[in-house]
């Protein structure tokens, strides 16, 4: 008892480690997953990993500015007259001609009129010629004072006109075109000209008052562009523009700054993933039931591809299809591999998960509950050969169709998108099917895993040891296969492993094969056991389970059917050599404990039920024999179950007292269809004088049918 304690106090320890680690690798791919990625790491260029729409109707900020910007950009350059350029130009004019004259009324007496211009000319702002100096020179002051008046008057009309910038060398073309229509002589154009052109500046200046007010009237003439409600924004697959990266900032779809609000989705779920790890602690370790208690072998399988597909589901984060991520592969194996009623469950709580690690999408998350809970239930049928196509088949249509439903609500109609992921997502249910079947090799190699397909190669005939039973331990090999059917019938009624069941039956008994004859089965007439003393026969009786426990090892059979074996009698009583004890020896000198099986009480459900078959099947043969009917076998197996109850052979193996009841029933129902009362085949005296006391029909004359 004590060892058996420590052995499940072992499990529990390994079980809570492996639950520490499945609980910190789902954290870390929680918060490097997409979702969080999403909200954190949206960048120009990028590709879409979600279709984004608006949660309301809007105003397009993006589209509202650039239009605007287009409207503005109709305006064009608004100029304005500078008058201070206007004037300093004349002030110039006039300064220059009041020094010229000034200059020219103080030449020195006798001075030349090359030294005059020279020394004139380094002191105004303009070279001129000699010709031009001359020209100037000779005329009166009443002409003088006239022809200061048309270069003004031409220079004020060119500013009048408006001169840019970009128009300074037109406005000097201008000048020259205006001083040739004067009656003044070519010498006094040209330094008329050259003056002008010395003054002449740009007196169009831009008005960026105007100019803004005027684009500003621009746009506020455009209308601002409504996004609706659920219009889409960006596609999922699609590339993030600098437009579509601006209308998700400013319509608040992402988050643009890593601030504590990109920390309370990750808080929240980890806070979830807790509360789901706990209760899958609760619920396989808090419950008396045995079948919500798993082995050890059984622990690794569910943390091993509990682990691959959290890992699968971060790797596969970005994909633009949740599709395309098999998470039914999941409850395809705890399935198969471990209880359909623990698929159902996890599948529920590796969604959720499934859904913080991918994108928190309601859409992935109904779409893995529904279709993880059809592959958790039809996967039983996946368990023979000829059915795994159209399962695989049934699980793509499943897939398609519950997409296909899903998207049209949400996205409230059809698109390609939704085609391609319908599509997907039937592929991968096919694919699926296909990879969880060809990965029971595997999980039966590294985890000793019981597989459909495995146990059913174990009921084959030829093998060795089943082959070995029939040739040499013939009542043994019949009695096996009478509780195999038994085994299997209660196994199946009470939701147990009907398979396992049905092939440790096979095997039960495999060490008798030591000694055949010393078993009451295979004898046909003389019994060993009369010249024997009822210890020795005892020693013998129990050994075939050490012996059968050492041939099943020899021949490499599952550990699970090796318990079956070895916990088949449990630590039961050889009633009959302890009361042939008893009546030789005396209750004094008799031992209880040296005439008991040395094993451990059946801890698994299967290996109680063979127990009970085991039990049943030889009472019910010998009362049978003796003229016994089906009533009062009924109540033999009762007193043989309360007897196997009182006894504790039953403590550890997880049967509720209805699970007794139920198993009575079936094997009734068996016992029934074996041994229901036939029709007697008639004596050969019976049949001869059946045939004396046959009539002989009267001849017909011929011509009585005439009309």
């Amino acid at each position: 008892m004590e060892k058996e304690r420590e052995k499940f106090s072992d499990r529990k320890y390994f079980s809570v480690i492996l639950l520490c680690i499945g609980f910190l690798i789902t954290v870390i791919c929680i918060a490097t997953g997409s979702y969080v990625q999403t909200m954190e790491s949206v960048q120009i260029g990028s590709v879409a990993t979600k279709r984004y729409v608006a949660l309301k109707d809007e105003v397009d900020v993006v589209a509202t500015k650039h239009k605007k910007e287009e409207a503005a950009a109709t305006v064009g350059p608004l100029y304005k007259h500078d008058l201070e350029i206007e004037q300093q130009s004349i002030t110039e004019i006039e300064g220059f001609f009041k020094r010229l004259d000034e200059m020219q009324n103080s030449l020195r007496t006798g001075e030349s009129l090359s030294d005059a211009i020279k020394n004139t000319s380094l002191k105004l702002p303009v070279v001129l010629s000699v010709r031009q100096y001359s020209a100037y020179q000779a005329l009166r002051q009443q002409d003088k004072l006239e022809f200061q008046q048309s270069c003004k008057n031409i220079i004020n009309s060119i500013y009048e006109q408006g001169v840019t910038a970009e128009a300074v060398e037109k406005s000097r073309e201008q000048i020259s075109t205006s001083l040739s229509q004067t009656s003044w002589s070519a010498e006094l154009q040209e330094m008329g000209s050259a003056v002008l052109n010395s003054v002449l500046k740009a007196n169009l200046v831009l008005d960026n008052d105007a100019m803004e007010l005027a684009k500003q009237k621009k746009e506020d003439e455009v209308e601002d562009i409504i996004i609706k409600k659920n219009q889409k924004i960006v596609d999922e697959g699609e590339i993030i523009t600098a437009d579509i990266y601006d209308k998700l900032e400013a319509m608040n779809l992402i988050n643009t700054e890593k601030t504590t609000e990109t920390l309370f989705p990750v808080l929240s779920s980890i806070v979830v993933v807790l509360l789901i790890f706990g209760s899958v602690f609760l619920f396989f370790y808090s419950s008396n039931r045995k079948w919500h208690s798993l082995k050890k072998n059984e622990v690794a399988i569910l943390f091993t591809i509990y682990i691959i597909m959290v890992l699968l589901l971060r790797i596969m984060s970005e994909v633009p299809y949740f599709t395309l991520i098999p998470l039914v592969v999941f409850p395809m194996v705890v399935s198969i591999l471990i209880s359909r009623r623990v698929a159902l469950l996890l599948n529920c709580f590796i969604s959720i998960i499934g859904c913080f690690v991918f994108n928190g999408d309601v859409e992935f998350l109904l779409y893995f509950l529904l279709t993880g809970e059809f592959a958790a239930l039809i996967m039983r049928y996946a368990e023979q050969r000829k059915y795994v196509f159209p399962v695989a088949v049934c699980m793509a249509v499943i897939n398609f169709i519950s997409m296909m439903a899903i998207g049209l609500f949400f996205e409230k109609g059809y698109s390609q998108g939704l085609l391609f992921s319908s599509s997907y997502g039937s592929a991968a249910g096919l694919a699926s099917v296909i990879l969880v079947i060809g990965s029971l090799p595997f999980w039966e190699a590294i985890f000793e895993a019981n597989t459909p397909l495995r146990l059913l190669e174990l009921t084959n005939p030829n093998n060795e040891l089943l082959r070995r039973l029939m040739i040499e331990a013939p009542g043994t090999y019949h009695h096996s296969l009478i509780v195999a059917n038994l085994a299997e019938t209660a196994a199946y009624e009470i939701d147990a492993n009907a398979s396992l069941a049905r092939v440790g039956a096979y095997y039960h008994d495999i060490g008798k094969l030591k000694y055949p004859l010393y078993f009451s089965e295979n004898q046909s007439g003389e019994n060993p056991h009369d010249q024997m003393e009822p210890y020795s026969s005892t020693q013998i009786i129990t050994a075939h389970t050490t012996a059968g426990v050492q041939m099943a090892k020899e021949k490499g059979l599952p550990k699970a059917i090796i318990n079956i074996i070895q916990e088949h009698h449990g630590n039961s009583l050889v009633k009959f050599f302890y009361f042939k004890a008893l009546k030789q020896y005396g209750a004094e000198n008799v031992k209880e404990e040296d005439y008991r099986y040395h094993s451990c009480v059946p801890q698994s459900r299967e290996a109680a039920i063979v127990m009970i078959a085991d039990t049943a099947e030889a009472a019910v043969r010998s009362m049978l024999g003796k003229g016994k009917t089906l009533q009062e076998v009924d109540d033999f197996i009762k007193t043989l179950i309360k007897d196997k109850l009182d006894d504790g052979q039953l403590d550890k193996s997880g049967l509720a007292i209805s699970d007794l009841e139920t198993i009575r029933k079936s094997f009734i129902e068996v016992f029934k269809g074996m041994y229901h009362d036939r029709v007697a085949y008639p004596k050969k005296e019976e049949m001869e004088e059946a045939k004396k006391q046959k009539k002989v029909e009267p001849k017909i004359e011929q011509g009585e049918n005439k009309a």
